[in-house]
């Protein structure tokens, strides 16, 4: 009897000591808990700072973070991975990008204690517009041409009755680089919107287009002007600048690659032929004030002088899957596109 008395107080006591373990535990799991979903308050602003998107090899850009506005002290960290093994400390860092080509995260973050971390992560690429280096694949015939304004040199070829321009026009007096960033500037050439193109004149007939933005002697094409190009691409058979020109978009894109990435998506459809050496990229256009850029790798556009009404000008296209060139119409001064500048053969 004194035996099982014994066990029954044994029982308890260890039920008890179970409890109170249990009640420990319980108690350390909220306030862990507790601890794990205290909140803290969010930086006001954001981080800003500033650098292109691409950028030239060799070259030393000084970046300065800012942009928070509470708290109205924090700490500013710089964390490049690929060209920096730590975080750096500082508001303003100055980068020299090596001469290879290649895309780096910087990514600049402000801290401060008893606040979120706020950042900003930007992807800048390297550019070399050395010819041959960052873009490759187009065809240097024998004819080129400089331009005095800004000693630019460009690509020419001449189809039918005229020499056109085998690259995009990047004369920076107007319009705008993709992306903003001068880097791409001579490679890609600018976008335009069509009365800074043309300097608000539409014009017709063969070489008799406006001069615009194009060097001194040469002129912004007109619809006769694509005519004569899209003959000459048709073998030799006139085609309307009105049609969708079936089958003539293949024969001017250029297989090209940017650091070494195609630009022209494959497509069965467009078999990149690159006739007459006019080296078409898929540069794309800008919307909305240049604040948008779009289509780059799918499209390629390219004004005409001729306007369709007051507020609309002609352009012709190529996209990366169809093999026509066809036309349309858009808005003179919210749509940028790129130009290729003619003149007459003499």
């Amino acid at each position: 009897m004194q035996v099982d008395n014994f066990k029954e107080q044994m029982n308890k006591s260890l039920l008890m000591w179970l409890l109170a373990i249990v009640v420990v535990l319980a108690l350390v799991s909220c306030k862990k808990s507790e601890e794990e979903t205290t909140t803290l308050p969010y930086m006001s602003g954001y981080v800003e700072y500033s650098i292109p998107s691409y950028v030239m090899v060799n070259e030393t850009y000084t970046m300065t973070a800012s942009g928070i506005v509470k708290p109205v002290d924090p700490i500013y960290k710089w964390h490049i991975p690929s060209l920096f093994g730590d975080t750096l400390t500082t508001n303003t860092i100055s980068i020299t990008f090596p001469d290879s080509l290649a895309s780096y995260t910087i990514t600049a973050i402000a801290s401060k204690s008893g606040y979120y971390n706020s950042s900003n992560a930007r992807l800048i690429t390297t550019v070399d517009t050395t010819r041959g280096a960052s873009l490759t694949g187009l065809i240097y015939g024998n004819s080129s041409f400089t331009d005095v304004r800004d000693g630019q040199k460009y690509i020419t070829t001449k189809v039918g009755n005229l020499e056109w321009f085998a690259q995009n026009l990047a004369w920076s007096g107007a319009g705008v680089a993709y992306k903003w960033s001068s880097a791409t500037h001579s490679l890609f050439g600018r976008y335009y919107y069509w009365n800074e193109a043309t300097g608000g004149v539409s014009a017709s007939g063969l070489g008799a287009g406006p001069q615009g933005v194009c060097p001194k002697g040469w002129s912004i094409p007109t619809n006769e002007d694509w005519e004569d190009l899209g003959k000459a691409l048709n073998g030799n058979k006139a085609v309307s600048f009105m049609d969708n020109w079936a089958g003539l978009g293949e024969k001017v894109t250029v297989d090209a690659y940017f650091n070494g990435e195609r630009m022209w998506p494959y497509s069965p459809d467009n078999a990149n032929k690159n006739m007459f050496g006019w080296n078409a990229l898929p540069t794309g256009n800008t919307q909305f004030g240049n604040t948008l850029f779009k289509g780059m790798n799918e499209y390629a556009f390219w004004w005409s002088a001729a306007e369709k009404n007051d507020k609309q000008a002609y352009f012709r296209y190529i996209y990366y899957d169809q093999s026509s060139f066809p036309m349309n119409f858009t808005a003179k001064d919210d749509f940028g596109a790129s130009v290729r500048c003619v003149r007459l053969i003499k």
